[in-house]
């Protein structure tokens, strides 16, 4: 790593809440974009004949481009600046999102759903770096959970309007949100002037080689797999799996799903403070993972009423904290040089979206499925299927807590800015 501090930022700029804003915004977009297809899961299944592991193939299609393209994206974004590299994948966010609204196959809306990941792959291998540039030391906890509560109400107000709107109105109103996705990064997002004014902050070879040689940076990027495996997952069948359980109410499943997704909101602007209170990462964050993971497998084995509010509650607000906690520890990791963050991002965002589309609709779905076949030959899966994939999306999130238990016991909760 290079020893050099020169385009460490530890300044506060006026302009950051504008930034800050303008990620939020564009991050909104995109989740809500890309989760109304779960939003829209009791229709498009029945329209497509779809089973429940196709429909998870085809709703986390979009993070395999950050798959493809996370770990080179989070350079280039090191090398030419974010708000380029964000201009740039925001047009093909929008080639994707029309593309998708007048698809009328699986394949056409598998291949524009993977366009348009190539935005958010990019969005998540820089926005830490952003972050942390723009907000340093204990600044830093807050911003990114009120950045990630953007993706948070984003899959809330999808996972509500899907179920609300159908397939057509759904998928067009995306394809506009594109374009204000767009408007507002160029009119709100700003470069910082330490990555504008050191151009030796960019990533040379040597130093990307001893960031993917960094065994605490691979254990992260696996962790947060594993997050996103269980996120996704939940995300992708709880419209499916409760209004089975509902007896078919949408709108209340709707919004169920909405009020879940505040409380991640506020759970990841609000809980970094929580965990900054205590003195390292690991025994916190081990002791989150568990008590998500005991809320995850029992969402669906009470019956419908107050048991499913509270079980739904208990686990947003773990998974609120645990996803912010995840896309910071990256800048917490003793001995990794701040301005290559982008290459740390770059891998983290790899194998996040490694664990958003590999695991739930290609692994935990087909498991499930096999255990409980279809209950009419066809594509028609009972409560029980459903059961099954959300304790499998239990079992992510403790092995998620395996990798934090593998990193330094010394690892920080949270940053100073004297630490820098």
């Amino acid at each position: 790593m290079a020893d050099s501090n020169a385009a460490v930022a530890t300044e506060l700029y006026p302009q950051r809440w504008l930034c800050l804003v303008g990620m939020v915004i564009v991050l909104f977009t995109m989740q809500f974009s890309l989760i109304i297809m779960p939003g829209i899961a009791p229709y498009i299944m029945q329209e497509m004949q779809l089973t429940p592991a196709q429909f998870g193939m085809l709703a986390n299609t979009p993070y395999l481009a950050g798959l493809l393209f996370g770990i080179i994206t989070g350079n280039w974004g090191d090398r030419i600046g974010i708000k380029k590299i964000m201009i740039f994948a925001i047009c093909f966010f929008i080639v994707g999102a029309w593309w998708r609204a007048f698809a009328h196959s699986f394949l056409w809306l598998f291949v524009s759903s993977l366009v348009m990941g190539f935005g958010l792959a990019v969005m998540n291998a820089n926005s830490t770096k952003g972050i942390r540039l723009w907000f340093p030391g204990k600044n830093m906890g807050i911003a990114m959970g009120i950045y990630v509560a953007g993706a948070s109400i984003g899959a809330g107000v999808a996972l509500k309007c899907g179920a609300l709107w159908g397939t057509k109105t759904s998928l067009l109103v995306s394809a506009i949100a594109s374009l204000v996705a767009m408007a507002v990064w160029v009119f709100m997002y700003k470069t910082h002037p330490a990555e504008s004014g050191d151009k030796s902050s960019t990533v040379g070879m040597d130093a990307f080689k001893a960031v993917m040689k960094d065994k605490n940076v691979w254990l992260v990027s696996l962790m947060i797999m594993f997050v996103f495996g269980i996120s996704t997952t939940a995300q992708t069948y709880m419209n499916a799996s409760l209004g089975i359980l509902s007896g078919g109410n949408m709108g209340l499943v709707g919004t169920i799903a909405l009020v879940s997704t505040i409380f991640v909101a506020l759970s990841s602007i609000f809980g970094p403070a929580v965990v900054a209170r205590f003195k390292t990462f690991r025994g916190v964050m081990i002791a989150a993972c568990a008590i998500l993971a005991a809320f995850t497998a029992s969402i669906l084995f009470f019956p419908f009423g107050i048991a499913t509010w509270i079980t739904i509650i208990g686990f947003s607000l773990f998974m609120g904290v645990i996803l912010a906690m995840g896309k910071t520890v990256p800048a917490l990791l003793p001995g990794i040089d701040p301005r290559n963050l982008g290459a740390v991002g770059g891998l983290q965002s790899t194998l996040q979206n490694l664990g958003g589309w590999l695991i739930c609709g290609y692994i935990i779905a087909p498991i499930a499925q096999s255990m409980y076949p279809s209950v009419d030959g066809g594509i028609t899966f009972g409560l029980n299927c459903y059961q099954a994939i959300y304790i499998g999306a239990a079992i992510c999130i403790l092995l998620a807590a395996v990798c934090i238990f593998l990193l330094p016991k010394n690892t920080p909760s949270h940053l100073e800015i004297g630490e820098e």
